[in-house]
């Protein structure tokens, strides 16, 4: 048996490094998460939420199951039983029934995959930036994404966690490995997970282009990754006949419509200049037990994360490749192109959290200074315990 090369010993020592750098950022993320949401849970009343939700899901950790969670919780226990349940993809609630099986609560099992999916994203994310910018900006990066105002949401009974691992873990495996049958079985699972899924062909045909030859995986990839939404459309059109429903129930329920984003962007800035005055006193949103005063702020709370975006899609530009620039700004583009009325950028903070290539542009600049990191991750961790325990609260985020 032959001693590895030097070159393969430290490619091998760089792995553990990274890996025990990953875990480390991933085990003092979540617990610091996890203990936030156990004490806002016991210490801060819960909002009323009835006219909302007709449903409850009591049990172990069901405070992370709050707004959309709930969803999915009810979704995995009780299945599609309503036309609205299916604006909600299903792999993530068919990951949470198959635990159930084994025991314990829907909520326990939900909580523990995004906790599993979310150690994979880091993996991947971190992998990627290492292999194309460096450890600095690999690390910085990775803190950035862990710590960041609504990384929560990658231990809530969300699908983050999970459309996160399957996309950096697609674009790690073309990228970082060159292996599109990874690519595809990721790229697959991505698109039962979210619609937002088939966006990821989008680095996978800039891989293609990179290598400048032709090859047959990466084009078989493009065919596959769509796949999963249309595993989903041929079950809601057997189910439902209708192969489209949860497009249809997104404008019909949610009231999203297809919008000039310059118009959104009109309505964004009225909607956060007149709740100013409610996001600008945190305390107040949770005086009292009804959850519309953080729903208001949120139009505040939005447009910020908002402005934050557009610098580093700017800055992203410039700095990364088009292809994953091009995927960022795509990610971004569908709140704003498809607003809600009175709420025009209801979840943008989510979908910033997905948008991963945009905190390889914060990395680089957060690796320039140990103090700018510092100040950035004291100050993105605060506001994210704001927001934590308000989303555990019933107090609406994002």
């Amino acid at each position: 048996m032959t001693a590895p090369e030097p070159e393969q010993q430290h490619g091998l020592r760089r792995w553990a490094s990274g890996w025990r750098f990953v875990l480390l950022v991933w085990l003092v993320s979540r617990a610091y998460f996890l203990a936030v949401g156990a004490l806002g849970d016991g210490l801060i009343a819960t909002a009323w939420h009835g006219n909302v939700f007709t449903f409850e899901l009591p049990g172990a950790l069901s405070y992370w199951a709050t707004w959309d969670g709930a969803w999915y919780e009810h979704i995995a226990t009780e299945g599609y039983t309503s036309t609205a349940a299916t604006a909600f993809f299903p792999l993530y609630p068919l990951l949470i029934s198959a635990g159930t099986f084994f025991g314990s609560g829907p909520a326990v099992w939900a909580v523990a995959i995004s906790l599993v999916a979310c150690l994979a994203a880091l993996f991947f994310f971190y992998e990627i930036a290492e292999d194309a910018w460096g450890t600095d900006v690999a690390r910085c990066s990775a803190l950035a994404l862990a710590f960041f105002p609504t990384s929560f949401y990658l231990n809530a009974v969300y699908t983050e966690a999970l459309f996160l691992a399957l996309t950096t873990g697609a674009v790690w495996a073309a990228r970082v490995r060159s292996n599109f049958l990874v690519v595809m079985v990721l790229g697959y699972l991505a698109t039962i997970t979210r619609n937002a899924g088939v966006l990821i062909v989008i680095p996978v045909l800039g891989e293609l282009l990179r290598r400048r030859r032709l090859r047959w995986e990466p084009l078989l990839a493009l065919v596959v990754i769509p796949g999963g939404l249309a595993s989903y459309m041929l079950f809601l059109w057997r189910a439902t006949g209708d192969p489209v429903l949860f497009s249809s129930v997104q404008r019909q329920a949610w009231g999203r419509t297809l919008t000039d984003p310059l118009t959104t962007l009109g309505d964004a800035w009225s909607a956060a200049s007149s709740a100013a005055p409610i996001a600008a006193d945190p305390l107040g949103l949770f005086a009292g037990t009804h959850s519309n005063p953080a729903l208001i702020a949120s139009n505040t709370y939005n447009l910020a994360f908002l402005a934050l975006a557009m610098i580093l899609l700017v800055v992203a530009a410039w700095r990364l490749p088009p292809d994953l620039s091009l995927y960022s700004l795509a990610v971004l583009a569908l709140p704003v192109l498809a607003p809600i009325g009175g709420f025009p950028l209801l979840s943008f903070p989510r979908f910033v959290l997905v948008a991963f290539p945009l905190f390889y542009v914060l990395g680089m600049a957060l690796a320039r200074s140990r103090i700018l990191l510092g100040a950035w991750l004291f100050g993105s961790a605060s506001f994210g315990t704001l927001l934590t325990l308000m989303f555990v609260t019933w107090r609406w985020v994002a």
